[in-house]
């Protein structure tokens, strides 16, 4: 026994470098993630139990990188004779090596595995489905039976040293042409079908038994061949081998061995590419069979106007007939008012209403497309005329008219025009196409804000500031106040005249900040301080106007954070009696992020606690600094909440 655990100890010490690059390998990729992914939105269904196929390619390299040099490696080095002359079979020799190997490989994986069960977790939010423990467990143990499997076939074939790779391609082609002969039960001895999950989370994941008792036969089978080969004397075996690579065929031989290898590798890589092709073409002849014959509400069809081409889902047809009835109507609505010229009002605007959108995201413009989301039915509040979607189509076509007019002048200048963007278009949405009640939820938004000194156009015109110390959705009610502004002091046409003066020929390029706005208004012929005299006199308006309304959402300036039981939790110092103080269905929730430079795609929410404190889950939140916003939901439904300003603390360990 002690010598058998000499030999384990001999091929650990033997197998360490490849472990330890390994381990290297893990520790960077741990790292990678957390520097530029966001590791809280890694369920572990999608990223894991979907790419099943690159798990078991990467298993399967891995174990190649182990077994090839496993065996033939004592006898090549001439250590052989060594072991044989101590009291030890080479039976224990073999098995040592076998059970090292597949110790290493199913040690990496189930680190990998545990990572990604950790960042699944982290990754959980309220409405996440329950963990599919079960299905983690057999994808896990599915996993490790392949390291078993791969290491064990692969060893048996690595005494045929440099001829191993073309035995290992050729008995691929073999499993390749008995599956396109259609041999029965021919699936049941590829190795890469056998992690095959359910089609949803919810179905429970069967074992693939007669796939598994084949495959351990196999194993089996493979495991004495290679222990038989193993205990074989030097000898014959040997001297032919030599005999082989001094004589002229065998250098041929060896040539040749070395092109057929090049060959039937990209080969394989070749047909396993196409074969994910068919299967990918298949899965969509299919689901395009099905919508034919049983359900077509997916299918994708496209209808024009006079001035827009629609892409949307068959379900939607019917609504959608009332949107592209409509739809020129806005087109000209909006070209009328910001004065398109001729030129720009003969090409079809596509409208794509088929592809996702990010979150938050009503619609997106781009030059001559807009993506936009049909919105959800609701049964309390039926809209059969299709208000909101026109109000979203108008809001993204102004989008596009602004680009067209400057020219793109203001994409250039994006970080100076943004409020102005989504200002004009909100403006144009309220004026055109929205009845008041949305323009009042617009006002009263930002007359909170400035009662918290939150709008300041000097400001405004540096939004990657005004994003980050404010709020980036501040920016469409803050822009749609100073519109109308602008619209108040100098016409209907002002707008059109700035967009205009933005993108004369002979004008500036990429200015920044104020100076872009300086240089506009004077070449339109404005008094800039004028409409921003105007825009404040409506902030102070705005105030009293809603003082009453406003006087139960104090700004939040101040609290303190701690770490406990794997949460920070944000404790901030609100009003007494704050629950039966709020009106309506106003709400509170805050928002945390790790540093004062971490953009809106690292700020994580949270709801109110019955305690009156906020969590997040502290793996997100390494460092001690963290800041956090405390925002009001007012007493309109959907409202976007009102974000006071940042409160920078530091999260201690509780005691």
């Amino acid at each position: 026994m002690r010598a058998f655990r000499a030999i384990l100890w001999k091929e650990w010490i033997s197998l360490r470098p490849f472990a330890l690059l390994l381990l290297a390998l893990f520790v960077f990729g741990l790292f990678m993630v957390q520097a530029t992914e966001y590791f809280d939105v890694y369920p572990f269904w999608e990223n894991i139990i979907g790419n099943a196929g690159s798990v078991v390619g990467v298993t399967f390299i891995l174990c190649a990188v182990v077994s090839l040099g496993l065996m033939v490696r004592e006898k090549d080095e001439g250590t052989l004779l060594y072991l044989d002359g101590l009291p030890i079979s080479r039976f224990s020799v073999y098995l040592a090596k076998w059970l090292v190997a597949v110790a290493l490989i199913s040690a990496i994986n189930l680190l990998w595995t545990a990572e990604s069960i950790v960042y699944d977790l982290l990754s959980r939010g309220s409405a996440s489905p329950p963990t599919p423990w079960r299905s983690v467990g057999v994808f896990t143990l599915l996993e490790l039976f392949l390291s078993v499997h791969f290491l064990t076939i692969l060893i048996a074939f690595s005494f045929l040293r440099r001829w191993t790779l073309i035995a290992v391609g050729a008995l691929f082609w073999i499993l390749v042409g008995l599956k396109a002969m259609q041999v029965p039960y021919a699936g049941l001895l590829d190795p890469f079908t056998l992690i095959d999950a359910p089609e949803t989370m919810g179905e429970r994941w069967e074992w693939p038994r007669l796939q598994l008792i084949v495959m351990g036969i196999m194993t089996l089978v493979a495991w004495f061949a290679g222990y038989f080969i193993f205990a074989l004397r030097q000898g014959s075996v040997s001297a032919f081998s030599r005999g082989m690579r001094e004589a002229w065929w065998g250098k041929l031989a060896g040539g040749f061995a070395i092109v057929l290898v090049v060959v039937m590798w990209i080969g394989i890589l070749v047909a396993i590419s196409w074969d994910e092709g068919v299967k990918a073409a298949r899965a969509e002849a299919e689901k395009a069979r099905n919508a034919a014959t049983a359900d077509r509400k997916n299918e994708i069809v496209t209808e024009e106007s006079g001035h827009f081409r629609f892409l949307f889902r068959h379900e939607a047809k019917r609504r959608m007939e009332t949107v592209i009835a409509k739809s020129d109507l806005v087109f000209d609505t909006v070209a009328d008012f910001l004065e398109l010229p001729d030129d720009h009002r003969d090409d079809l605007v596509t409208v794509d209403l088929s592809s996702p959108l990010a979150a938050h995201n009503a619609g997106q413009a781009y030059w001559k497309k807009i993506r936009m989301a049909l919105p959800a039915k609701d049964k309390k509040k039926p809209d059969p005329e299709e208000r909101e979607a026109i109000a979203i189509l108008g809001h993204e076509i102004t989008h596009v008219f602004i680009d067209q007019i400057t020219d793109g002048r203001l994409e250039e200048s994006f970080d100076a025009a943004r409020w102005f963007h989504e200002g004009l278009a909100s403006y144009v949405e309220f004026r055109f196409f929205r009845d008041d009640s949305g323009a009042t939820a617009y006002r009263r938004w930002v007359a909170l804000a400035a009662k918290w000194e939150e709008v300041e156009f000097a400001e405004m015109v540096v939004n990657r500031t005004f994003s980050a110390e404010r709020d980036p959705f501040l920016a469409y009610p803050a822009g749609y106040l100073w519109v109308d502004s602008l619209v108040r002091v100098y016409g209907d046409d002002a707008p059109a005249k700035l967009l205009r003066a933005l993108g004369r020929e002979d004008g500036p390029r990429k200015l920044a900040g104020l100076a872009l706005w300086r240089d506009a208004s004077l070449a339109a012929g404005f008094d800039l301080e004028r409409v921003r005299s105007d825009f404040r006199n409506q902030l102070t308006a705005l105030q009293e106007e809603f003082a009453e309304a406003l006087t139960p959402f104090p700004e939040i300036t101040a609290g303190k954070a701690e770490r406990r039981g794997g949460k920070v939790i944000i404790s901030p110092e609100l009003p007494d009696n704050l629950q039966a103080a709020l009106p309506g269905k106003a709400g509170i929730i805050c928002r945390v992020r790790p540093r004062a430079d971490a953009g809106p795609a690292e700020w994580r929410y949270s709801k109110i606690g019955e305690d009156g404190t906020f969590s997040v889950p502290a793996l997100t939140f390494l460092k001690p600094g963290i800041g956090f916003q405390v925002g009001w939901t007012l007493d309109d439904d959907g409202s976007h909440p009102v974000f006071g300003e940042w409160v920078n603390v530091t999260a201690m360990e509780s005691e």
